[in-house]
């Protein structure tokens, strides 16, 4: 499933971002223990994180994701796991086309414009190719 998430956000992409995403881009689950090892060393914040984004060069990107974070985060906010897991796959995905909501409020408002435009897209596609669950009411 989670393949088919990065394939589907690939194909919606701008045109100016998608040229910036690596060819290859692995998405790869870690535990809770192994995802704040990561975080605290490449971003000094000694918790796991739902999701990181690692970029080597034009060709190869990776996004890690620790299911039991996510899991966590979409019980507390009443949203379906698949939903949650789509989301944090694009949120890496948006950090590897080279746009960092951290840097910038103009970063920020594109980033959470990207988010929600291909969001939709998933909500709308629930039922067909990629079976995704929008939020729950």
């Amino acid at each position: 499933m989670i393949p088919a998430y990065v394939s589907f956000f690939r194909r919606r992409f701008p045109v100016d971002l998608r040229a910036e995403l690596p060819r290859m881009i692995q998405v790869i689950p870690v535990s809770s223990a192994r995802s704040r090892v990561l975080n605290t060393v490449y971003r000094g914040r000694a918790k796991a994180a739902n999701v990181l984004s690692f970029r080597y060069g034009k060709e190869y990107g990776e996004i890690i994701i620790c299911p039991k974070v996510i899991r966590r985060e979409a019980h507390n906010a009443g949203l379906d796991v698949r939903f949650q897991t789509a989301r944090m796959v694009l949120h890496g995905m948006i950090h590897l086309s080279g746009l960092h909501h951290e840097e910038s409020e103009g970063a920020d408002g594109k980033t959470l414009w990207l988010e929600a435009r291909l969001l939709d897209a998933v909500r709308q596609q629930r039922g067909r190719a990629i079976r995704v669950s929008s939020p729950r009411a």
